[in-house]
């Protein structure tokens, strides 16, 4: 074999382009805003509020008699009972 065998053959350059615009805009930085109002504290209190009765409220006893369970709020999966402060609720009254 020859070594012009092994060589590539050249490719015809491709015509010039006019130089166009670009598809997209130049990036632009965001930066975040402080926002402030009396609707974003109510979010902000109502939150708080909210989140510390759901984590709280597993804690409050409530006495309920002998054989009974002592948690204010529970929901009993086992025995098919929820537990509502001083109200008991079974399914069948659904």
């Amino acid at each position: 074999m020859t070594s012009a065998a092994l060589k590539p053959e050249k490719s015809p350059k491709a015509p010039a382009v006019p130089d166009e615009e670009p598809l997209y805009a130049a990036r632009r930085a965001i930066y975040p805003q402080s926002v402030h109002g009396r609707l974003r504290t109510t979010k902000w209190v109502l939150l708080i509020l909210t989140l510390g009765i759901y984590y709280l409220l597993p804690f409050v006893r409530w006495d309920r008699g002998p054989n009974a369970p002592d948690q204010a709020v529970l929901i009993d999966f086992p025995t098919r009972r929820f537990y509502f402060f001083f109200i008991e609720i079974w399914p069948q009254e659904f």
